[in-house]
Parts: C-alpha cells; structure tokens; sequence
C-alpha cells in the first residue's frame, strides 16, 4: 500500500523526516507572478485591534480608483468583520464619480460580495459568477477563499494578516475562537489567488516588521493549540499510556496532555491509574468531543437518544442559522429564527437545533423549509448524514449486555437538560450579577451569553446555565445555552475539583505506584470524613445558649 500525502503549506521536511525520510515530489501550479507589497498600515502593536478592517476599506476604494480593471479579493476574520467593510465600501462606492476620480476609464462601479460560511448556498454561487461589463467584482471573504475554492478574474488581493482560530485559552480553561495572526505560509497562499489567471499583486496591510515579528513560519498546528481530550483518550485506548513520551509528530505542551487526561478523569472515561474506563471505550466509539459523547450515551441509557443525537449532529456541522447583511433581510431572519425556538419554549438553544432538525426532516421539500426559516439547508443536510452515522454506533453499542441502562420519570423537557447535564457539567456557570455569569471550573471565568442564544436579554430570570462553546470578542461570549437547576448538577460538581491535573503526572507517564493510590484514597478518605461532618452538623444544629453577664460596675 502506498501512502499520499499533498498539502500546498505542509511544512514538508518534517514531515519527510517523522516517515523515515521518505521521499518528496514538488509539483509546480500553474500561477502567474504575483507582486507582493507591504503597505505598513498594521505594526506589532497592532496584534490585539480591530484596526484591520478599516484599513481593509481603504486599501481597497485605492485599488478600485487607481488600478487597471481585474477583481479584487479582501481577506477578513468573520461575519461581522466581512458585512462591517462590506457596509462601508458600499457607502464610499456611491460617492465615487467615475468621470474624474477612477483611473481606467472603462471601469463604471464595483459589485460588492461577502463570503462566509454561515451564507445560504445562492448566496455564496453569486461570487462564481462573472461581473457585468464595466463593472469590477470585490469578494470580501474568510480563509475560506484562499483554500477552497478558486475565484476568476482575482487579480488584487488585499490581506489583513489575520483569522480567527480554535485556541486553547487556559485561562478559560476552553477551547475558544481567537483573532490572530495568520502565517507566513497562509499569507503565500493568499497572495497566490491574485496569480491564478493573469499576473496580479497582494497588498498587505502589514508591516514586514509585523511579518517577521508576530506571524509564524507555519500554522501552529491543531494538535498544540486545542483541547486533547480525544487524542488522549484515543492513545490510551491503543494501549498508548505513556502519553507525555509518545513519539508525535508535533509534541503538544505537556499542561495541556496534564489537563486532557483531568477531563477524561472528570467524564468518568479514565480511573485513577489512568486505565481507560468502560465508559471510556464508549466514549472513543463517537466522532465527538468526550463531554458531547457522555450526554449522548446518558440519553441513550435512557432510551431517548432520538433527542440527543440530533443534537450532537448538529453541532458537529457549520452554523445553520443565516444572519444575512442587509438590516431589512437580517430583521426576517431573526423573526424566524425566534419562531423556531418558541415553538419548544424560548429558553433552549439545544432545543431550538432539535426542533430544525425534526421540521426540516420531516417537511415535503426540506430546502424550501430551510429557504423559509433562514437555515443553511446544506449545514442541516450533513447534519442528516452525521446523525444516521452516529445512530449506527449507538445501536450496535445498546446491544452489549454491559451498556448502562437507567429510568427517569419527568419530561421530556427535563430528561433532555438533565442528559445534558451529564455531558457538561465542565461548562457549567453560575449568574454572577446582572448579565454575567461565573464559570465552576475553577477558572472562575465572567461570560456573557452571545446575543445570538435565545436566551438573550433573559439573563436575569436564569441562575444556572450550561453551554456548548465559547468565543471572544470584547468580551468571553457562552453559546448554545441551556438553564439548568443546582439540584441536577451538585453531585456533578463535585468532580471538577477532586484532582489537580498535576496529580495526574505520573499517569501520563504510566508511574502510578501503590503509594501514589493510597495517598490520594486516604485523601479522598478525609475529604469524605469532612462532607459527613458537615452533614451531620446541618442536620443537627448546635443549640444556642445565652449567657446573661453582669453588669460593668462602672455602667450606669
């Protein structure tokens, strides 16, 4: 068997090198030269400022007014950051008198089109199609344009240096979505796109101080800056148990294995030898995070996957809510948005994807439903295709005479908060004051719920919440929100403070001793010892005695 592997920024000797030096084929594409050129607008200081996306605009209305006909292709983060440049290119675009100000005469107005991921499909084919005559096209894009997908007629690209990416953030303590610098190797293939049909230039609107000082040579890879708790639990399940020493191919910071295996001990996936429990060879069966796996498999204990696996597709899938630019259009698409999740009550954003899930299914014409409600019909159609994927794993697993089986009598409201609760009691918070909640991982984070939950402006009716992710803008934003009550997780709670991950050393290295198990027994001993004391005195309270003293002489 022969084994390919391509890539256009792969980082190409080390990877030569991890597979015994094996052999490596350039194959040169076929581009034109493309002019790189530095506009110094971004310094170092800039890393941590939204400065970017202004600069963007004006790099660009330059372009437009001085440079010969030919696309233009503008690199930025995200949604927000695409429809804010997007607006303000449209109101510099309509003030242009193309008699005297633009310099190619046969230039007579810009077409401006966002790209991002969260667009209905219609939406994104507008970008493919060719530009009227006179008429320059500018595609205001994600990363998702300088990999994906081959734009024509891109003869200017304008690169704002940065992209949001999947970071672990320990003072979190989560996995969250960060604007950071791109890397050289992601600016090469940006400017490339301006090179595809003709000759062209990439404007950067950094500094090559900025180049060299805060973009790395390559993409830090996935594994050293994201939670590893799946790549863990995988390794053990190999019988890979020294995980600090396993020969990877890029080695993650030994913190963040430390803090893997305390989450899979917390989620029950692994003992305190660091043997993999058998909830924890369930868990290594799913395509998903450990947390998201334990709420599948307490729902299916329970016989109700049918509620959960849904879910778990659908947040295995891009966003599928479309927030479209246009304020007018935007203002539909909420409206819609908020009917879909008051049909099952308005106060669950788990419930709400269920509830897409179920209608869109179940409706004559799926992609007319989706058209209707402002859903990304092909987010949810992959959701479809996850979820037949994760029912076949669940059947097969619901047939070992050892998979957990449970009963609960409530509704179906609550058997659905209470599975998934099982799952994440890691994100869990607690309100703090007024809008804000603290976070009982110990991290003691303030989030904020994002304004696009249902549960938005209702902070203050809400005392417990458990969320799927987190993102940071000006602030840490929870989304995917649920409320929960004290009495389902207090006993949950308990774990996420049992173990320090430091403790967990030895077990990454596989050097767990019988001293080690009964020191840490005797502590749990006494930790125990303590909760029972406690108890005791709440249940028996100390009675009061009043002593009446006399008087001080001197009083009168």
């Amino acid at each position: 068997m022969k084994v390919v592997v391509m890539s256009a920024t792969l980082e190409v000797d080390k990877l030569s090198e991890f597979f015994g030096h094996c052999s490596v084929l350039h194959i040169p594409g076929r581009s034109y030269p493309v002019k790189e050129i530095f506009c110094n607008l971004l310094s170092p200081r800039d890393t941590g400022s939204s400065a970017y996306v202004t600069e963007a605009v004006k790099v660009t209305l330059d372009i437009h007014l001085n440079e010969p006909e030919g696309d233009i292709l503008v690199f930025l983060t995200g949604q927000n950051e695409i429809e804010k440049a997007c607006d303000l290119l449209f109101k510099k675009a309509e003030s242009i008198d193309y008699r005297y100000e633009v310099h190619d005469r046969s230039i007579e107005g810009l077409l401006i089109l966002p790209l991002y991921g969260s667009m209905s499909t219609d939406q994104q084919k507008r970008i493919f199609l060719p530009a009227p005559t006179g008429i320059r096209k500018c595609v205001v894009s994600t990363n998702i344009a300088a990999t994906s997908l081959t734009i024509e007629g891109v003869r200017y690209v304008v690169d704002s240096g940065f992209v949001k990416q999947l970071n672990h953030n320990p003072r979190v303590g989560l996995d969250i979505l960060e604007v950071v610098p791109i890397s050289k190797s992601e600016a090469m293939q940006r400017a490339g796109r301006a090179g595809r049909t003709s000759s062209g230039k990439s404007y950067r609107l950094y500094s090559k101080e900025f180049w060299e000082q805060c973009m790395p040579d390559h993409t830090v890879p996935e594994i050293k800056r994201t939670s590893l708790t799946s790549v863990i639990l995988t390794l053990k399940c190999l019988s890979v148990h020294d995980v600090i020493r396993f020969p990877y191919l890029d080695r993650p910071e030994e913190r963040h294995i430390l803090e893997a295996l305390k989450q899979l001990y917390q989620c029950d996936a692994i003992d305190r030898r660091g043997h993999v429990t058998r909830l924890g060879e369930f868990l290594v069966q799913f395509p998903l995070p450990p947390n998201l796996t334990c709420a599948v498999i307490k729902a299916a204990s329970l016989d109700c996957e049918d509620m959960l696996l849904p879910i778990a597709a659908m947040l295995s899938v891009e966003n599928v809510f479309i927030r479209p630019g246009d304020p007018q259009k935007q203002k539909e698409a909420e409206l819609q948005h908020q009917e879909l999740s008051s049909q099952v009550g308005g106060c669950n954003d788990f419930a709400t994807l269920l509830n897409i899930f179920e209608q869109c299914k179940t409706s004559k014409s799926p992609s007319a439903w989706c058209q209707k409600y402002w859903i990304h019909w092909r987010a949810v159609k992959s959701a479809f295709s996850v979820e037949k994927q994760l029912r076949e794993i669940i059947s097969k697993l619901k047939q070992l005479p050892d998979f957990p089986k449970e009963t609960f009598e409530g509704s179906r409201t609550e058997i659905l908060r209470r599975c998934l609760c099982a799952g994440y009691f890691i994100n869990v918070a607690r309100r703090s004051a007024a809008r804000t909640f603290c976070t009982m991982d110990g991290h003691g984070s303030i989030v904020y719920i994002h304004p696009s939950s249902t549960l938005y402006n209702q902070e203050t009716r809400l005392e417990w919440i458990i969320f799927h992710d987190v993102t940071v803008t000006s602030k840490i934003y929870v989304r995917t929100v649920c409320p929960v009550r004290y009495e389902w997780v207090k006993d949950l709670l308990p774990r996420l403070h049992q173990i320090d991950a430091y403790e967990l050393s030895s077990v990454a290295r596989e050097e767990v001793t019988e001293e080690e198990i009964t020191k840490w027994k005797h502590k749990e001993d006494l930790k125990r010892q303590c909760e029972i004391s406690e108890d005791i005195l709440n249940f028996f309270p100390v009675p009061t005695t009043v002593v009446f003293l006399p008087k001080p002489e001197y009083e009168m």
